[in-house]
């Protein structure tokens, strides 16, 4: 019964961010801050804690091993994790496309280190949950992804995914419109630090799923042979700004192309060349943010 009314809720809640009320924001110019909770696709009771006037409001901050236990509802402390393991909503937690290729350097069944579980807060009392379970030759740690909360005397989850990045992935929420986003930020250089890339990744919760729905850049540089300056480096920086629309994301993307410095005393090296602006949008259709336009990057790089 509990589930059923829970699930009402949310659907009245829905309905109530539908009809709107009179004298609301111009759309076209601000995000509506309405906050609308997303349905629960599971629910795990946990223990009470407080007074009980305040078992039924209060935000709790689960530990580690709590969380997996909500995404895993047949986890046991002793035994592990097991690569088979069902996650809350009855799939297979490891089994993603994004995670092939990874493994478990701590073998099967896999312990649960408290170290390997980010938990991120957001909004409401909401929190972004990621499990690095595998390991991937390239350093990347990859595993489940949940966003969930939990409160009074229980803990919901909202949509269960994967993610696959650096070990120290930034993870937050966003809004467009109604609709709550996952945000993973991760920057990635070569050895040299000569070449980096900071990357902005969305996900969309869609019927109890996490939806990869956009990969972006937001930062970059690199640095090859200029092909209009002989003998010489062109470096190029990107760096995009973000800004949330009631139907999408507007990305301000600028490109700078600079020569870079020479040892040679002949040639005329390290100068500024020219700057490039282009705005472009992510408007959300469905179950991805579909791009108004190809990335300025691979337009201007390779160029001068």
């Amino acid at each position: 019964m509990n589930e059923r009314f829970w699930a009402l809720a949310g659907l009245a809640t829905a309905a109530m961010g539908l009809l709107g009320c009179p004298g609301a924001v111009n759309q076209d110019t601000q995000v509506p801050v309405r906050y609308v909770t997303p349905v629960a696709v599971c629910r795990m009771k946990i223990p009470a804690v407080g007074s009980p006037e305040r078992q039924r409001a209060a935000v709790r901050d689960l530990d580690p091993e709590q969380w997996v236990e909500v995404l895993i509802p047949a986890y046991d402390d002793e035994r592990g994790i097991d690569p088979t393991s069902l996650d809350c909503t009855g799939n297979y937690v490891f089994a993603n496309e994004s995670l092939r290729g990874g493994a478990s350097a701590r073998g099967w069944p896999r312990l649960l280190d408290p170290d390997d579980v980010t938990v991120s807060s957001g909004p409401q009392g909401m929190r972004i949950v990621w499990l690095r379970a595998l390991k991937f030759d390239n350093g990347d740690d990859g595993g489940p992804l949940i966003l969930g909360r939990a409160y009074g005397d229980a803990a919901e989850v909202y949509a269960v995914g994967s993610f696959r990045g650096p070990a120290d992935a930034q993870f937050s929420t966003a809004r467009v419109g109604n609709e709550t986003i996952i945000l993973a930020e991760t920057k990635e250089c070569d050895d040299e630090g000569d070449q980096c890339r900071r990357r902005s990744h969305f996900y969309l919760p869609r019927r109890g799923r996490l939806v990869g729905a956009a990969v972006i850049d937001t930062e970059r540089t690199q640095i090859i042979p200029s092909t209009t300056e002989r003998g010489l480096f062109a470096e190029y920086k990107l760096v995009t700004d973000l800004t949330y629309k009631p139907d999408g994301i507007l990305l301000l993307e600028q490109v700078s192309v600079r020569i870079t410095k020479t040892e040679v005393p002949t040639l005329d090296s390290e100068r500024e060349l020219r700057t490039v602006e282009f705005s472009r949008f992510l408007r959300l259709e469905r179950d991805t943010l579909f791009s108004t336009n190809e990335p300025l990057w691979e337009r201007v790089v390779g160029r001068d």
